[in-house]
């Protein structure tokens, strides 16, 4: 006889808190972000993205054989579009970069934060302590976030509204890392 679980996969979809855009998955393992002394940058969260074939969705090696240890036998497949899975319109969230400066980056994050904790306030499903906590973290996550600045990629969500969350991007490797701010998106289940 099989055995059947009577409770079913649920995935968890983060949506952007002002526009409703849906922004990741818990599909991408969403992840503390840590700062250069491994320690957890409190209101933030991190997830790894990659070059997909645009056609299929798979992942791609990009080419370079033997070179770092991989395998030697495969071909580019030159032919495929290659599209990153967290910003591309279809196979992704449809974020979209925007040029932000420092200056820029400071006063939206200055006026995001100021509405966040507002909307968290005015919303009876927050309790007053993930306020505080929100309120606590704002001022070292946006710290850290400037002192980053210049290694980042900036996106708005896919409605490209300019008082939503948004998206920063570095690189460690290849492929970029997104971050968010985790406040600012709501968790739904689906």
């Amino acid at each position: 006889f099989f055995f059947q679980s009577k409770t079913t996969a649920t995935m968890i979809i983060y949506k952007c808190r002002f526009s409703g855009d849906e922004m990741l998955t818990d599909a991408f393992g969403p992840r503390p972000v840590l700062d250069d002394d491994g320690e957890p940058v409190e209101g933030l969260i991190e997830i790894d993205s990659m070059k997909v074939n645009k056609d299929s969705g798979a992942s791609v090696d990009v080419g370079c054989g033997g070179e770092f240890g991989g395998g030697g036998g495969d071909d580019l497949d030159t032919a495929a579009e290659l599209v990153n899975n967290v910003i591309d319109q279809q196979l992704g969230f449809d974020l979209h970069e925007i040029p932000l400066g420092k200056r820029d980056l400071k006063e939206y994050l200055a006026i995001f934060c100021k509405e966040l904790r507002q909307k968290l306030k005015d919303d009876e499903k927050v309790a007053g302590p993930d306020v505080k906590a929100f309120t606590q973290s704002a001022p070292k996550f946006c710290k850290w976030l400037l002192s980053k600045h210049d290694d980042m990629q900036f996106f708005t969500s896919s409605s490209m509204d300019p008082d939503g969350n948004m998206a920063f991007a570095y690189y460690k490797d290849v492929n970029p890392i997104f971050v968010f701010i985790e406040a600012g998106l709501l968790k739904e289940k689906c």
